[in-house]
């Protein structure tokens, strides 16, 4: 274990004496770069990129037809599992009400500084990167800790008790359009990545207050069936859970497949391709704001200086990401014979988990250490020198996980990642092109692959 000392006398995952206007860069920007890992970076980038090469040609060989629709449908869950979900997803609602409510009270009436205040930690760490992951191995969590579907449901429940059921799926969420959630998404991470203080607790405050106020506009106006589609979270969330071994079908039952094989059953709608772009393109570039060339144009900013620099910074990023897409889909036409703007659809959910591969690398030991904090914080979640559960002075444990580690996992889960995405855009090309058509226009995204790949290792091991 670390040094023990009182949590006020540092800032939030940092050793002794750094100044505390530096927490919120460091939950902003996730774990820095490294420079003792166990392989040169470009033996890492030529590693990645040969797997994906391999991976395609095997592939062509062996993948001839399509399967992960097959595999999508799954196989039941074992009866434990559906006998435990009804009193899960009660204390996962009954969780979730909790967690928003300690957040919102952190954020307007807690302590002004981030160092001793809960909302950040729950909010960047806890909350955002845990959840990608935790949607990725146990499904479409957020549909039961989301505390505005909760409230939604108990109003449901109070107008007509018949109607709700566990596998509905409502109008409004059938004629949704993921714009909404695109947006809010931007906003976010804008939030996080772009403005100048965005660990600062009132502003997490009114950030939640606006989300709030759409969110119960969003139910107030469509029903809570919109929320699936207008709620950012629950959008992005219920993408990474499509390739979760466990979810529910559409009568509630408990299922399990193979991961990654929901994916073959997503339909992309209207903004669904700007969702994962924002996702895509704001990981990218807060691998891109820790490297010397980005330090040597923002070094100089400081407060609204520094926001106008980043805001127009993550724009072109997520453009640049969504134009070398276009660019393979505009090719892949080319080669096929078919448009590129129901190509640009087809393939899109081969970037899901590319999306989430670059979010583990990026923010793995940021969760792993920083995310320990809330063990601490969990007693005294207002800084008002509680010590509720006796953990205030529980301290950070650095020696959790070794540097060579935590590299191989960022590696692991970027190559995997894009193999995955290979796989996916492969099924669906067999599912729509001729064998010798559908090898000939994946050439163009096997491309972009090895690029988001190389580029993506680069950014993180090299910064």
């Amino acid at each position: 274990m670390g040094d023990r000392a009182p949590r006020r006398q540092r800032p939030v995952g940092h050793p002794a004496g750094r100044p505390l206007r530096q927490f919120g860069a460091v939950l902003a920007h996730g774990v820095g770069g490294r420079s003792d890992l166990p392989l040169p970076v470009w033996l890492f980038a030529y590693g990645a990129g040969s797997a994906l090469l391999i991976s395609f040609v095997t592939l062509h060989i062996l993948w001839r037809r399509p399967r992960l629709d097959a595999l999508s449908a799954g196989v039941s869950a074992p009866a434990w599992m559906a006998t435990m979900a009804r009193p899960a997803a009660f204390a996962t609602r009954a969780l979730g009400l909790l967690a928003f409510g300690v957040v919102l009270a952190a954020a307007w009436f807690g302590d002004k500084s981030p160092a001793a205040n809960i909302a950040p930690i729950l909010v960047y760490v806890i909350f955002w990167v845990g959840l990608q992951a935790g949607s990725f191995l146990f499904g479409d969590i957020w549909s039961r800790l989301s505390p505005w579907d909760t409230l939604a449901l108990g109003f449901e429940k109070l107008r007509s008790p018949r109607r709700t059921g566990a596998g509905e799926t409502g109008a409004g969420e059938r004629a949704g359009t993921h714009w909404p959630a695109a947006l809010g998404i931007a906003g976010f991470v804008w939030m996080e990545l772009c403005y100048h203080d965005p660990s600062s607790p009132r502003v997490l405050g009114v950030a939640l207050a606006l989300y709030s106020m759409a969110m119960v506009v969003v139910v107030a106006r469509h029903g809570r069936a919109r929320l699936r589609t207008a709620d950012p979270f629950a959008a992005w969330f219920a993408l990474l859970a499509a390739m979760a071994p466990l979810f529910r079908d559409d009568h509630g039952a408990m299922r399990l497949r193979w991961p990654f094989a929901g994916l073959a059953s997503v339909r992309p709608r209207s903004g669904t391709l700007g969702l994962v772009m924002v996702v895509l393109g704001s990981t990218a570039f807060d691998g891109l704001s820790r490297t010397a060339w980005w330090r040597d144009i923002a070094a100089s900013q400081v407060g609204w200086g520094a926001t106008a620099v980043a805001t127009p910074g993550l724009a072109a990023t997520v453009a640049a990401m969504l134009a070398v897409y276009v660019a393979a889909m505009n090719a892949a036409g080319r080669i096929s014979g078919r448009g590129p703007a129901d190509l640009r659809v087809a393939f899109l959910s081969s970037l899901v988990p590319i999306a989430l591969a670059y979010a583990i690398g990026h923010y793995f030991s940021l969760f792993m250490f920083e995310g320990q904090q809330a063990i601490a914080m969990a007693s005294d979640p207002l800084g008002r020198g509680w010590d509720l559960f006796g953990t205030i002075d529980r301290a950070i444990n650095y020696r959790l996980l070794s540097t060579d580690l935590i590299a191989w996992v960022q590696v692991s889960a970027i190559v995997t990642g894009h193999v995955a995405g290979v796989v996916v855009a492969h099924d669906r090309a067999v599912s729509r092109f001729e064998l010798a058509t559908a090898t000939r226009s994946q050439l163009p995204l096997l491309a972009v692959m090895v690029a988001y790949t190389v580029g993506g290792l680069a950014l993180l091991l090299g910064a």
